[in-house]
């Protein structure tokens, strides 16, 4: 089936952001006289703001809401990008391409005042009709509830929607959604290859997609 819609995940894909999750939420675990490590990293990319503020205060043991935590980190991530947005090589275009050709959509597991940021900044800003947050549904990655809905809000199935991932949990929920899903795992936390044989393609980065990979996916699907 053509493609007729696009849609992006924000963290991992989009912006560099999971270094500067990963140093915020370090240096959080460090105040309290704990460690967090790579596993404690992946566990958390791409689930919804209360997941992951859940998880934190279990793994470090904090006596705090998870309001409390998720104001703390996304705070400090709110003023780096204030500074200079980290976009992953090749994202600027890709998302210029998509939306000069399709409706494109964000949907991601970020907190909202943090996708608020990116798509407000010039390169990105009026590119999506459809800027959608786990944290306005009920389940987030890898369940399919936030590329259901974004379908729903962009008038389109979900098998006429093509949603670009890099994590499992971002790829496990295209599949789930019943989505052609583009992969385009970050080297430094990429998924399994369990994980990755789920996606339609892999690309190795953003720069690498155009209209011919779309043409690429008519064939193969």
């Amino acid at each position: 089936m053509t493609v007729k819609a696009i849609i992006f995940d924000l963290d991992g894909l989009l912006i560099d952001s999971e270094p500067v999750w990963d140093s915020a939420r370090r240096q959080m675990a460090a105040e309290v006289g704990k460690t967090w490590n790579e596993d404690d990293h992946r566990a958390v990319m791409g689930v919804s703001s209360d997941e992951w503020a859940n998880y934190m205060i279990r793994r470090l043991a904090l006596s705090v809401s998870p309001e409390e935590v998720q104001k703390e980190i996304i705070n400090r991530m709110i003023a780096i990008y204030r500074k200079k947005v980290p976009y992953m090589p090749g994202a600027i275009e890709a998302v210029a391409m998509a939306s000069q050709n399709f409706p494109t959509a964000i949907a991601s597991g970020s907190h909202r005042q943090l996708i608020d940021v990116v798509v407000n900044d010039t390169p990105m800003r009026g590119k999506f009709r459809v800027i959608l947050s786990a944290d306005e549904i009920e389940n987030g990655k890898p369940a399919p509830d936030i590329y259901l809905e974004t379908a729903r809000r962009l008038g389109f199935r979900p098998e006429q929607c093509l949603c670009l991932e890099d994590s499992a949990n971002g790829i496990l929920a295209g599949v789930r959604a019943g989505m052609k899903v583009v992969a385009v795992p970050d080297a430094r936390f990429a998924p399994d290859k369990e994980i990755l044989g789920q996606a339609h393609l892999v690309l190795h980065s953003l720069a690498q997609f155009s209209l011919n990979t779309l043409e690429q996916l008519k064939e193969d699907c």
